[in-house]
């Protein structure tokens, strides 16, 4: 199996310190549509450049288009594609989804890997990329090796893994922390670390580190990740390409950490039985920008405290001389690979020069040389022409040259055939080493859409809940006269439709569809070894939930929330209606048109992060759905703060609670404001909530006392951890929208989310 040891390159000084080092490749960003906007990142000219060198060193080079996409923005993405395609780009990482259709379609032969901000983790997930063309995938970080073995073996595709640097407590691409709080969107590549603010942890109404002072805690902020110790067994789980973090770090760094691994990575597999750290690389790995506390991360099946840097998360200083030494052994112009030439000029016959890389070897014919009137061509002279090998990115180390008698050419014309016969010679040895030199790129035809306005005059109105008071609440306000379009049931309660015949005869005569929940994140949790084993519980998980929406009459249709669970619905449940969730990002019509594209996809839900102005029709029948009242989920996170605090209230064996008084806890921050945290055990995972509720009451209001056309052609009421008495409050003021329903909603800490500002 080959290895794949894979850079980061935030400017080009990281691009060549990458090569330099040792690196089989490197990722980068352009200007644009890079999930770190803040990095350097690299110009088109310095990537075409880069592509060019990088191949002649047999180095691949990854494009980072990992955001999510304006509508507007799309014909600017394609340009930005189309000279790196045409000048070898060997992969794109891609998070948007509307711009599979557009990469398959403009750039054949590009190699498309999904992004880590996609969250796939698990095979359904991965399996569905790969039947949308991806050669590749970068799965969710929180993964444990076995669970990657199993994707590996499940999907067949390539597997990209992080093995260093800094880790985010949410995961990637389900945090909208930073663009909730300020605005600045980690979809967009502008996260702010949130999650490396103090925050103090309250339980029951009092705070649960009693060490800390208050604004001194850090429940969010992961420690760093080092695999070095690990790393043989990263490497016997069918990982590909390892995958080090730093698009924002110094180029010493780059070299630094990439020189380390190519080090272990090269130990492992010629002396196996000799694999051992020395304390010094250690000192120096840990001198190069990494916080105090690191980690081997979730490989292991590690959660918790072990993770995470309760106090504040400072760095280690640089070691200077260490510093010193990287840059000047790595962060210089790429080390030149030797070439040699060869030079036939004899009067009355064309030129020829010839030159040789390796096993390499090209010739350039030129103009008939002609007799020398006065001064005829030296050996020496046409040696030192031939040997200034200028930008062609060859070391010239010999010559050989044959100039016959009295031979002459002009120095402009033998420096023209050196410049030819070198970039002949960098074509073939990129031709050599397996990668694409030229290539034309074929045309992207956008389609239409209608900005803010859709033509639907009567939108309905659905609802979703989470627990039975919320549950009975709907109920409740049925047998008061409302009228809700469609129920969406967390997968917990389902049982509830099949024990009570009250309820499934309530739901039965008074909605018109129920959808089923799926669970926040599905995961494999395959955790040979360790303490955290669930023995097979989550693909007990999957066959239940399976065998309940296929023997309950109710259910028409899934809401899933990321593409796993969309992967997952596609494949278990053929007969079964789809829409996607908030997560699932249909950010533009591009997106909406490709998700309409798959097995019994119906509709889909507005993202949190567009505003009314990027509200949009696309050409498909294809619902939307406008989340208008509900707490919105700000961190989907693997890491438990109960865990954190040994406050794990979760019995797998009963599964009940062992602490029934706290049904969450709270996040603090500096400005007072709290921030549930729920947790659902089942699937171990934890959400963070906003510190209120998003409430566009006011929005549907209006637009249905006008009778005109609606922004949606769905509007939905999430109930998270409302209790019975506020579910029902909320349900029966948007079925009213009378003078009491404005004032409830008047009176409420309530936010529009990014309905009128937008996210940067």
């Amino acid at each position: 199996m080959k290895y794949e040891l894979l850079a980061p390159a935030g400017d080009p000084e990281c691009f060549e310190a990458a090569i330099n080092a040792g690196a089989d490749a490197v990722y980068a960003g352009a200007e644009r549509f890079s999930a770190r906007a803040y990095a350097g990142n690299l110009t088109s000219d310095d990537l075409i450049s880069g592509i060019r060198k990088a191949h002649l060193h047999n180095v691949s080079v990854y494009l980072t288009l990992n955001t999510l996409i304006n509508t507007n923005e799309y014909e600017e993405a394609y340009d930005l594609v189309r000279p790196l395609y045409e000048s070898g780009l060997d992969g794109i990482i891609v998070q948007d989804l509307g711009l599979i259709s557009m990469l398959r379609d403009s750039f054949p032969g590009l190699k498309l890997h999904a992004s880590t901000q996609m969250s796939i983790m698990n095979s359904y997930g991965a399996c569905l990329m790969r039947d949308q063309g991806f050669t590749r995938i970068v799965p969710a970080r929180e993964l444990t090796l076995p669970e990657i073995s199993h994707i590996k073996e499940e999907s067949g595709l390539e597997i990209e893994c992080f093995i260093h640097g800094a880790m985010c407590y949410s995961y990637s691409g389900l945090c909208l922390m930073s663009s909730m709080i300020g605005g600045r969107s980690g979809n967009r590549g502008r996260c702010a670390g949130t999650c490396r603010l103090p925050f103090d942890v309250i339980c029951n109404g009092k705070p649960v580190d009693a060490d800390r002072a208050r604004g001194e805690s850090y429940p969010l902020s992961m420690k760093d990740m080092c695999t070095l110790d690990i790393l043989p067994q990263l490497m016997d789980a069918g990982i590909d390409s390892f995958k080090i973090e730093g698009r924002m770090k110094s180029p010493e760094y780059v070299a630094g950490v990439t020189a380390m691994y190519r080090k272990y990575m090269d130990m492992y597999l010629e002396h196996p039985g000799k694999y051992r750290i020395s304390e010094e690389d250690r000192r120096h790995l840990n001198s190069l920008y990494i916080r105090t506390d690191i980690s081997s991360g979730y490989y292991t099946g590690t959660k918790g405290k072990d993770l995470i840097t309760l106090d504040s998360p400072g760095y280690n200083g640089n070691d200077e001389e260490h510093v010193r030494y990287l840059h000047d052994t790595y962060v210089h112009d790429c080390d030149r690979p030797d070439a040699g030439i060869s030079a036939y000029i004899h009067a009355g016959e064309s030129a020829v020069i010839t030159a040789a890389c390796g096993y390499t070897t090209v010739s350039v014919t030129g103009d008939i040389a002609e007799s020398a009137q006065k001064a005829p061509l030296k050996e020496d002279d046409v040696r030192f022409r031939l040997m200034r090998s200028g930008e062609s990115g060859f070391n010239v180390t010999e010559t050989d040259i044959d100039l016959g008698q009295e031979s002459f050419m002009t120095v402009s014309a033998i420096n023209g055939l050196r410049r030819q016969v070198l970039n002949v010679l960098a074509d073939r040895v990129i031709e050599d080493n397996g990668y694409a030199s030229h290539r034309k790129a074929g045309s992207f035809t956008g389609i239409s859409h209608t900005h803010t306005e859709y033509h639907s005059r009567h939108s309905s109105l659905d609802v979703l809940v989470t627990t039975r008071g919320q549950l009975d609440a709907v109920m409740s306000a049925m047998n008061s006269g409302a009228v809700f379009g469609r129920l969406y049931i967390d997968y917990r309660l389902v049982p509830v439709l099949n024990s009570d015949t009250r309820v499934y005869e309530s739901i039965k005569t008074g909605i018109q569809e129920v959808f089923l929940s799926l669970p926040s994140v599905m995961r494999d949790r395959i955790i040979r070894g360790s303490g955290y084993d669930d023995h097979g519980e989550a693909h007990r998980l999957y066959d239940e939930i399976g065998q309940t929406v296929n023997d309950t009459s109710l259910i028409k249709g899934i809401l899933v929330h990321n593409i796993d669970e969309l992967g997952y619905a596609i494949d278990r449940f053929p007969d079964k209606d789809i829409v996607t969730d908030a997560h699932v990002y249909a950010h533009n019509p591009y997106a909406a048109v490709y998700l309409k594209s798959l097995p019994n996809v119906t509709g889909y839900t507005c993202p949190y992060e567009i505003n009314r102005k990027g509200l949009f029709v696309s050409q498909t029948d294809t619902e939307s759905t406008l989340i208008v009242y509900g707490y919105i989920p700000m961190m989907i996170s693997a890491g438990c703060v109960y865990r954190t605090y040994d406050r794990c209230r979760y019995d797998r064996t009963t599964d009940a609670f062992s602490d029934t008084d706290a049904s969450y806890m709270m996040l603090r921050d500096r400005k007072g404001m709290l921030f549930p945290v729920v947790t659902d055990c089942r699937i171990c995972a934890n959400k963070i909530y906003n510190e209120r509720p998003l409430c566009l009451y006011d929005t549907v209001k209006k637009e249905t006392d006008s009778d005109g056309r609606h922004i949606s052609d769905r509007y939905r009421i999430d109930l998270t951890i409302e209790d019975h008495d506020d579910s029902l409050k909320i349900l029966k003021g948007f079925v009213r929208m009378d003078r009491e329903s404005d004032e409830l909603f008047a009176g409420m800490p309530t936010t529009t989310g990014h309905m009128k500002r937008g996210a940067m």
